[in-house]
């Protein structure tokens, strides 16, 4: 079954992550994209209006909604949107971003309304965080930070200070423990149960074949005139060469001196892959290909590429005794995620929810359309736990 693990098992989707799902393309996974992309514009936050446009400047502190009197500012706009969307935004096509964005801002709204909501909803049940629960969970993120660099200097990247990272840390285990407190009573499903969604969903447990690859890419995109092109191919091939002499030991740091792919960040790294997934002549090579050898340079729209295997998986059908514990894990999540979902549609349909300048909405009723989210500064994206 394929399982997707959540920093909060459910919450994506209580949360509205899951409300309405986008089409973007990461930029750093291979050539999948059928055709090349457009050059990316400058990034706007969902709602932004064109860079022509006469609009106030909004602060920090200003109120966008309000949500059974608790305020939602400029501020947790930016830092959800930066956090969620910031770099998917940065690398996408004008014309990707503004088909987009009225989804996008649509999910960070829906997210802090419900967000808010079972804050409130913790505060009223009593729940409590002590500082020795913030700063474990500050030493958990400290603890993933690279080498060489202090938890001060990742907050101050991230564009936020350590206190406003305490504050949501706190927040954060507030939902948690309501999320705990909520389901508590949610059943572990009985063997009976697990076994008959094995037999009744065959397909879910399918494993398709896959490869785990890396790749350098020299690319060719714009490129017509036959002598630039035979000049790029003799650069892939030399640079193949090299790899081989050294039997691809070097291929990381090579990738990171040579590759036109945004995945030179991770040495050429593009992870497991199914078929269907790349560009044809890509994934011919890619899965043909034997593990560790370096393969011939390959041609596609995008350029040259030197493809570096290191990782197979043939298609099998999973076997039960083998999936019967994560199969258990992820019913009782779902179930979980059920309950949870059935409470904050509670909590929804009994909130007041106003944006400012606008008249009181009854009891009940859907809340106002979105407004405007503020253009989102460029500021990398916030550890997991926030």
């Amino acid at each position: 079954m394929k399982n997707t693990t959540t920093l909060l098992p459910g919450l994506a989707t209580v949360l509205g992550l899951g409300f309405m799902p986008l089409a973007i393309t990461a930029q750093d996974a291979p050539p999948a994209p059928k055709s090349p992309e457009a050059p990316a514009a400058a990034p706007s936050a969902p709602g932004a209006a064109p860079a022509n446009a006469e609009r106030p400047q909004l602060k920090e502190t200003d109120v966008v909604l309000e949500v059974d009197g608790t305020a939602i500012t400029v501020l947790d706009v930016r830092e959800l949107f930066t956090a969620r969307y910031g770099r998917q935004f940065e690398s996408m096509p004008a014309e990707q971003r503004a088909m987009v964005e009225p989804q996008v801002q649509q999910m960070v709204m829906n997210e802090l309304i419900q967000k808010t909501l079972l804050i409130n909803a913790a505060d009223k049940e009593g729940m409590k965080v002590s500082p020795e629960e913030v700063e474990t969970s500050l030493k958990e993120i400290a603890a993933k930070i690279p080498d060489g660099a202090s938890l001060e200097e990742f907050a101050k990247n991230a564009g936020v200070s350590l206190d406003r990272i305490r504050q949501q840390i706190s927040t954060d285990t507030k939902v948690r423990k309501l999320y705990e407190k909520v389901t508590a009573d949610v059943a572990t499903p009985a063997e009976a149960d697990v076994k008959k969604y094995f037999d009744e969903h065959p397909e879910e447990f399918e494993q398709k074949a896959s490869v785990e690859a890396s790749h350098i890419l020299i690319s060719t995109q714009g490129i017509e005139d036959p002598a630039q092109l035979a000049a790029k191919e003799k650069i892939a091939k030399e640079l193949r060469t090299e790899l081989i002499a050294k039997k691809g030991e070097n291929f990381a740091e090579m990738a990171g001196l040579h590759s036109d792919c945004p995945s030179k960040a991770q040495g050429g790294d593009l992870g497991e892959f199914e078929k269907g997934q790349m560009v044809p002549a890509f994934e011919t090579a890619a899965f043909s290909q034997e593990v560790g050898v370096i393969g011939e340079t390959v041609k596609t729209d995008f350029g040259y590429h030197i493809i570096k295997v290191s990782g197979k998986k043939e298609a099998k059908t999973l076997a039960y005794a083998n999936v019967k514990e994560d199969l258990t894990k992820t019913l009782l999540d779902q179930a979980k995620s059920e309950k949870m979902n059935a409470f904050v549609e509670g909590l929804r349909e009994k909130a007041k929810i106003k944006q400012p300048g606008a008249p009181d909405a009854p009891e009940g009723a859907a809340a106002p359309a979105a407004p405007e989210a503020p253009k989102a500064p460029a500021a990398p994206e916030k550890p997991e736990a926030l």
